[in-house]
């Protein structure tokens, strides 16, 4: 009598956690640019159909020309795709907002606490799977301060820039120069920050 021989199934390769996150970024940028076909978009650009697709997946990732490209093509901010460093549009308060309350789902459900996180801030999982698939959403203002509270962050926080330690150390010297004098501002100074870059940009 013969032995079956169990089938060994080809198991997938870690994807690089670096490229991961460039891939979440992407999908958003192209998703609040309203393009909601990747490969149509990539065509567009003079890309093989799949191109964007596997960026968003983690299995590659886009050089510079690529990634200056992509984001002039949907208007998003090339340090933002890169680095996940200060908006995806230049200005823009509630693109602040979202991505921190997007992080925010993120970090509890790494942790194990989705559920219960979504129970202190009063949120559906139903809707939180829209507001995760639509950066058009806006972030209502009792839900923004129960996500601060969570947290025991100061109210205000989710309003603001961050970056996290990890995506801080792989920053250009320069860029975290500029971070670091933007995180010592005061909310009316930070206002003048912009202002200024405004002017240096015009």
């Amino acid at each position: 009598m013969n032995e079956k021989i169990p089938k060994v199934g080809k198991s997938k390769p870690d994807r690089n956690p670096l490229y991961l996150k460039i891939g979440k970024r992407i999908r958003q940028a192209r998703l609040m640019a309203k393009q909601t076909n990747s490969r149509e978009l990539s065509i567009r650009l003079g890309w093989s159909g799949g191109r964007i697709h596997n960026y968003e997946c983690g299995i590659s990732t886009p050089g510079i020309d690529e990634t200056l490209m992509f984001c002039e093509a949907v208007g998003v901010e090339p340090c933002w795709i890169t680095y996940g460093a200060g908006s995806p549009r230049a200005t823009g308060f509630h693109s602040f907002r979202y991505q921190n309350f997007v992080d925010a789902l993120d970090i509890a459900e790494r942790e194990g606490k989705l559920l219960e996180y979504l129970e202190a801030i009063k949120l559906p999982l139903q809707r939180m799977q829209k507001i995760r698939n639509n950066p058009h959403k806006k972030i209502p203002e009792v839900m923004a301060r129960r996500c601060e509270k969570y947290f025991k962050h100061r109210r205000g926080w989710i309003d603001e820039p961050h970056i996290s330690n990890e995506q801080h150390s792989s920053l250009p010297e320069d860029i975290r120069e500029l971070l670091s004098v933007y995180a010592r501002l005061t909310p009316g100074d930070k206002k003048k920050y912009y202002a200024m870059g405004e002017l240096l940009l015009s």
